[in-house]
């Protein structure tokens, strides 16, 4: 009888849990109403390159190089950080949102606008950062350089060792060059596997799996050499193949999902073009240290 009683105040409890977190899960979404269900179109390439302004909003300054981040959604979301301030070089930030672009102008960036509706959902938002993310030849400002720096706008620059980085591309003969993984390798599924910690990741998790087996069915391979995290990237704005594999990241984004890190190990494999730089610290994430598969 005591058994009894034990397993079913066990039970109890436990159903008692997961009715708190469906409710606090069920609060977030009504807050931020998170959705993979929304209209594709508008996020073709075709489409998004009218939301881009033709002409260039800033005058031209002459540098061989450029830096630029960019955010798109509602400024309660807004997680830049406030010590990337510019230096020596143009630093360009692009967004749907001019409140977004008045903080950052305040600081020292060149705003540019992308005429594009926000959006309070967190997967749709970021597929829309993933327009200059990934395109940013599209933007006459960015393509007038011949050195594109991307770093995301939650992370520190670390503007010392830009030249280097630029060595390593030319050198090279790259046209597109991002920092390798500091904790993911050897073998896609971690990246895949990785993402599922975050809920706007975990919206997209079929479609994930469908691209990778996809590219698996176009004779790609999820062991690999080289991991990459896609939150600082430079580019050769002038290499003849560089606006090509940028649309290509793109085209693949919109079949993935936003785990564009994902797409971009994909690409990469047995490309020539694509350099990897060395990989950036390990940092804690969601609370936890990450271990190095093994």
């Amino acid at each position: 009888m005591f058994e009894k009683l034990t397993l079913s105040a066990v039970r109890k409890r436990h159903k008692i849990r997961r009715r708190l977190r469906d409710i606090f899960r069920a609060a977030q979404h009504w807050t931020y109403p998170i959705s993979d269900d929304f209209d594709r179109a508008p996020l073709a390439r075709d489409a998004v390159a009218r939301a881009v302004a033709p002409e260039p909003a800033h005058p031209m300054q002459d540098c061989a190089f450029a830096v630029y981040s960019t955010y798109c959604g509602p400024l309660k979301t807004f997680t830049f950080d406030i010590n990337n301030r510019p230096r020596n070089v143009p630093h360009y930030f692009i967004s749907n949102n001019r409140r977004v672009l008045k903080i950052v102008e305040s600081l020292g960036w060149l705003p540019i606008h992308i005429d594009l509706p926000i959006s309070a959902n967190p997967v749709f938002s970021a597929h829309q950062a993933k327009i200059a993310k990934a395109l940013p030849h599209l933007f006459p400002d960015l393509a007038r350089h011949r050195f594109l720096v991307y770093s995301d706008d939650k992370q520190r620059i670390i503007h010392d060792e830009l030249p280097g980085f630029i060595d390593i591309l030319t050198a090279r003969g790259g046209a597109l060059a991002f920092k390798l993984s500091p904790h993911v390798k050897d073998n896609m599924l971690w990246e895949y596997t990785d993402s599922l910690f975050q809920d706007r990741y975990r919206m997209q998790a079929h479609r994930m799996l469908r691209y990778t087996v996809s590219q698996m069915q176009a004779g790609k391979t999820l062991e690999t050499d080289r991991m990459f995290t896609t939150s600082f990237g430079l580019r050769d704005m002038e290499h003849p193949e560089t606006a090509t594999l940028n649309e290509r990241w793109y085209d693949d984004i919109l079949a993935c999902g936003i785990d564009c890190q994902l797409a971009f190990g994909f690409i990469a494999q047995d490309n020539p073009l694509i350099v990897d730089l060395p990989a950036p610290g390990r940092k804690k994430y969601l609370g936890k240290q990450l271990d190095q598969p093994g």
